[in-house]
C-alpha cells in the first residue's frame, strides 16, 4: 500500500499521518545522503542512471513529504469536551497540543514542565483522595471478598508496593484494570467538589511564561485526568498528557522508571536536567531527582505529612536543608499557588 494511496483515500488515523510525516523525511533524507556519496565519487556511464534515479526519488520524496506536512496541519487537535459543565467555561475544553504523544522529533530537548494530577493541582480538603479510598476499599472488599480489616491493609501494602493499588490487583488477582477504573474512578462525583480555579489558572500562566510546554503525567487513567482538568478550568494550558495506561498488563505507573522513560520519550528529551517536576508523591519526587531532573517540588499540604518528612533519614540527602533554596535538592511547597514564588527564589539562587 502506497503512501500516495493512503493519502488519497484518507485511510489514516491521526498519529498514523503524524508518523507517516517523519517516515518520509527520514526516507528522503537517507535518499539524499546516498546522492551525496554518489556525487563524491566519479560519474560515468555506469553511474548516470543511478544519479538520474536518485533525484527524481529526492524530488518525490520531497513532495510527498511536503503534502504529509500540510495534512498533518490540518488534523483535528485532540480535544475534550467535558458533559458535566458548559464548554462555553473559560478552560472547560481540553486542547492538548500534541495529545498523548509523541511530540514531534524537531522539538527535542524542550524547557517542559511536567505536572501530577491529583492532590497536586487541588487541595487535598477537596475530600476527592477520600472519595477516592472508599471506592477502592468497596472494591477490595466486594472483589475480593475481604473484611474492612483485610481490605484496607491489603489497599496499603499495594500502594506502597507498586505505587498504585491497581497494579497489586492486576498483578496478583488478575482484575480488569478498565472495569476497575469504571467502578472506581469513573465513577466519583468530581463535579460537586472541583470548580473553576482562577487562582490557580493565573499562576499556571505566569509560570508558562518561563517553559516551552505544560505537560501533564498521571498515574489515574486518561478519563480522570481530562475531567480534572476541565473542571479546573484549565484544559486549555497544558499541551501533552502521559497517564497510566490501564489496558496493559503489566501497568507501568509513577514512580517506576518504565513510566518516567516513556514520557521522556515521547516528549523527546534526552537530558533531564533542563526539566522541571511537581507531585504530591513523596517516592515520585525522589523518582524524579534520582533522574536528574533539574527541578523537583514536592508539594506537601498536610502538616502531619511535612512533619513525618522532614524526620526521614534520607531528608537532607533528597531535600538538604528543606528552605528550598538549593537548586540541586527536591524544593518542598506547602500550596500549589506558592509554585511561581517557590521557582522564582530558587532561580535566583
Amino acid at each position: 500500500m502506497s503512501l500516495i494511496w493512503i493519502l488519497d483515500t484518507g485511510l489514516y488515523e491521526q498519529k498514523e499521518i503524524r508518523a507517516l510525516v517523519e517516515l518520509s523525511a527520514n526516507v528522503r533524507d537517507n535518499v539524499y545522503h546516498r546522492l551525496q556519496r554518489t556525487f563524491l565519487g566519479e560519474v560515468n556511464s555506469k553511474t548516470q542512471n543511478v544519479v538520474e534515479v536518485l533525484v527524481r526519488c529526492h524530488i518525490e520524496l520531497s513532495n510527498l513529504n511536503n503534502r504529509l506536512v500540510r495534512e498533518a496541519s490540518l488534523l483535528p487537535r485532540d480535544i475534550y469536551t467535558n458533559p458535566e459543565i458548559s464548554n462555553e467555561a473559560r478552560g472547560a475544553v481540553v486542547d492538548l497540543k500534541f495529545g498523548f504523544g509523541p511530540m514531534p522529533r524537531d522539538l527535542a530537548n524542550k524547557k517542559i514542565f511536567f505536572f501530577d494530577i491529583d492532590n497536586c493541582l487541588y487541595k487535598r480538603s477537596t475530600k476527592i483522595h477520600d472519595l477516592m479510598q472508599v471506592k477502592i476499599h468497596e472494591y477490595f472488599k466486594t472483589h475480593l471478598a475481604l473484611t474492612d480489616e483485610e481490605a484496607h491493609q491489603l489497599h496499603m501494602n499495594y500502594y506502597k508496593t507498586y505505587g498504585l493499588a491497581l497494579e497489586g490487583l492486576v498483578r496478583n488477582h488478575h482484575v480488569d484494570a478498565l472495569e476497575y477504573n469504571a467502578k472506581v474512578d469513573d465513577l466519583l462525583a468530581l463535579q460537586s467538589v472541583l470548580s473553576y480555579n482562577q487562582d490557580l489558572r493565573s499562576t499556571l500562566l505566569e509560570i508558562k511564561k518561563n517553559f516551552d510546554y505544560f505537560w501533564l503525567v498521571t498515574n489515574a487513567y486518561k478519563n480522570h485526568g481530562l475531567r480534572v482538568i476541565s473542571l479546573l478550568g484549565l484544559g486549555d494550558l497544558f499541551d501533552g498528557l502521559t497517564y497510566c495506561d490501564y489496558s496493559k498488563n503489566p501497568i507501568i505507573c509513577k514512580p517506576m522508571k518504565a513510566y518516567f522513560d516513556n514520557f521522556l520519550s515521547l516528549t523527546n528529551i534526552h537530558e533531564p536536567s533542563t526539566l522541571s517536576f511537581v507531585d504530591d508523591s513523596e517516592i515520585n519526587c525522589k523518582a524524579a531527582h534520582d533522574l536528574g531532573f533539574g527541578r523537583v517540588y514536592h508539594y506537601v499540604e498536610l502538616e502531619s505529612e511535612y512533619q513525618k518528612l522532614i524526620l526521614s533519614s534520607d531528608f537532607a540527602s533528597y531535600y538538604g536543608a528543606g528552605d528550598g533554596t538549593d537548586p540541586t535538592k527536591i524544593i518542598i511547597i506547602r500550596d500549589i499557588l506558592e509554585l511561581r514564588s517557590a521557582i522564582e527564589r530558587v532561580e535566583k539562587a
